[in-house]
């Protein structure tokens, strides 16, 4: 399914900040003013859209190879964590996302013209294409709580032990590129790059979903981006 999500976008200014790997620096006037203005020019060139389909599950342990296999489909993930993270899971959604092309379009002409404020643009379309998923994924879970159902967080190719390369293996299944204009290379990097492919495991029995966090990131302690304090009050 898509739909038009983009009027729920906030954009937060803090996340875009972590973005551009503020660490609590003070910021004047001209610079808030010119984060205010990109958020609102980013809100303007976005087209979010995003497809998601529900998978049943097949937990297999050959000889310690962990592998989950999502049935009616020709998907593997051979991924310890993954395996973990579905532990009392017997489904799986899979979503694919997109802010669009003219995004990228936008920072591609100011990386030549304003280097500032592209990477302040960029730092806004990555914000926004998490506040796309962060939405999918409440929506997601509101309507599973009416079928007494739960779901984890949501985990994306690249992370962990999960190679990037499944990226391939999701669009295709989401027929992506027909339904929401996304493409992704031989090595697994998408196209529009404002993109986000993920799976989220889906159970019957009430588990407890643990927030995606900093802490719970395999690779927290060596990520530029990891979330500090509050950065800014606005």
């Amino acid at each position: 399914m898509t739909r038009n999500i983009k009027n729920l976008l906030q954009i937060d200014k803090n996340e875009v900040l972590r973005y551009l790997q503020y660490k609590n620096q003070n910021l004047n006037d001209n610079i808030k003013e010119e984060i205010d203005k990109c958020i609102n020019r980013t809100k303007e060139i976005i087209n979010p859209r995003y497809i998601c389909r529900t998978y049943s599950i097949e937990k297999q342990d050959i000889n310690n190879n962990k592998i989950v296999h999502l049935k009616d489909s020709n998907i593997k993930f051979e991924s310890d964590d993954i395996y973990i993270l579905f532990d009392k899971c017997d489904e799986c959604i899979l979503i694919s996302a997109t802010l669009g092309l003219e995004i990228e379009k936008e920072i591609r002409k100011l990386t030549y013209t304003n280097l500032s404020k592209g990477l302040i643009v960029d730092a806004c379309a990555t914000t926004a294409i998490e506040e796309v998923c962060d939405i999918v994924q409440y929506n997601i879970e509101k309507e599973l709580l009416k079928e007494n159902k739960s779901i984890t967080m949501r985990y994306s190719p690249g992370y962990g032990d999960l190679s990037i390369e499944k990226n391939i293996d999701i669009i295709n299944v989401l027929n992506s590129q027909k339904e929401i204009g996304l493409t992704v290379t031989d090595s697994g990097i998408m196209i529009p790059r404002k993109s986000v492919v993920a799976l989220i495991g889906v159970s019957k029995k009430g588990i407890k979903r643990e927030k995606k966090s900093c802490d719970n990131c395999s690779n927290k302690h060596n990520c530029k981006y990891k979330r500090e304090a509050k950065i800014c009050g606005n």
